[in-house]
């Protein structure tokens, strides 16, 4: 009798490592690449070696983007990117959230270029309470089933589970990664405690050795064209009010630009925007300044303007710097801007004044085109 109960023990134990084992090589296989993937094997701690190797690819993905000088937003999307890989989700997406700014989508995965990103960003700011939940509480929220939960209100969305992540730097969030799935799915404990270590992580890596909570919490810098931003456009506005040295404004947009996501997706048309953008800064003078006013507006503040020619020559330069093709992956793109100025102070009295009779004179350019 004694040896048939230790027997069943031996049995059980050997059972449980058996299990443990695998469902450990599961995850580890998960997360590395085709060529590194290890037997099964029975660690010892599998949290912990899981936890370990997730870490440790995470860091290879930093250090081989800070050896290859990629852009700051380009690394950080390599390193986001992993944990909706992990989990085998069906789409992704990171929503930028500034507490006093415009919510913007950074990145996504390549099955939602289709759709109006920037308007689905202005949406969910107005009303996505499973987004402000996540901002509230700081913590992952997951939704089994989207349908019968009260917090979502995306009618069209094609997402029947959804996991909120808040991406926390310095324990302010810069923004929320969403996940999803197009079917039911499943969100295991033990895969909750490894998206907590994946947060932390991330923390770790964004304060060590990108720094980039200083690139997406300081929002006098675009996160995308990385010229001025509107805060620091108003900021600018207010502490120059009394100047009255001679400036011009220049109010741009760009023609038609929403065509180009429509047609090529929004990942093409941000490429585009940036490469526009460093033409225009390229157009100017390095005392002038360039603020994204919103999607494809800007405005430019010229310096020690002398008289009405010298604008119009400026204005010829950036409309050419722009009218040069860009060709991406294979794709050539032609843009156009419509421009309105405004002088100060012989036609504004401040800058504040200038923009607005800029922006009405862009738009009777506009009507033109």
């Amino acid at each position: 009798m004694v040896y048939i109960i230790i027997s069943i023990v031996f049995l059980f134990i050997l059972a449980f490592v058996f299990y443990t084992g695998i469902k450990t090589a599961i995850y580890v296989r998960r997360i590395t690449k085709e060529e590194d993937k290890p037997p099964a094997f029975t660690p010892p701690s599998p949290k912990k070696v899981i936890r370990n190797r997730f870490k440790s690819s995470l860091f290879e993905t930093a250090i081989t983007c800070l050896e290859k000088e990629v852009e700051k937003d380009y690394a950080l999307k390599s390193i986001i990117e992993k944990l909706p890989l992990f989990l085998k989700a069906d789409s992704w997406s990171f929503l930028i959230t500034p507490p006093d700014g415009k919510w913007r989508f950074l990145f996504w995965s390549k099955n939602l270029d289709f759709l109006p990103l920037e308007e689905l960003a202005s949406e969910i700011q107005i009303s996505g309470e499973h987004i402000k939940k996540v901002l509230d509480t700081k913590k992952i929220l997951f939704m089994k089933d989207t349908k019968t939960n009260t917090l979502w209100n995306q009618k069209h969305s094609l997402s029947k589970s959804w996991l909120g992540i808040p991406i926390i730097v310095k324990n302010e969030i810069i923004g929320v990664l969403n996940v999803d799935w197009f079917k039911q799915a499943k969100i295991s404990e033990f895969e909750k405690e490894l998206i907590n270590y994946f947060l932390e992580d991330v923390d770790r890596i964004l304060k060590s050795i990108f720094s980039l909570n200083e690139l997406f919490l300081n929002s006098k810098v675009d996160i995308l064209t990385r010229v001025y931003s509107r805060k620091a456009l108003e900021e600018y506005i207010s502490q120059h009010k009394s100047d009255s040295s001679k400036k011009a404004d220049i109010f741009l947009d760009f023609d038609n630009f929403k065509k180009i996501n429509d047609n090529f997706g929004h990942t093409v048309g941000d490429q585009a925007l940036k490469i526009l953008t460093k033409r225009i800064q390229n157009s100017i003078k390095s005392n002038d300044l360039i603020f994204r006013y919103g999607g494809d507006e800007f405005v430019i503040i010229i310096n020690e303007i002398t008289e009405n020619n010298s604008i119009d020559i400026i204005i010829q330069r950036i409309k050419s710097t722009v009218k040069t093709p860009i060709t991406f992956n294979d794709i050539l793109i032609i843009s156009s801007i419509s421009v309105g100025y405004c002088l100060v102070p012989e036609e504004a009295p401040d800058i504040e004044k200038a923009i607005e009779i800029a922006d009405k004179r862009m738009y009777l350019e506009k009507e033109i085109h």
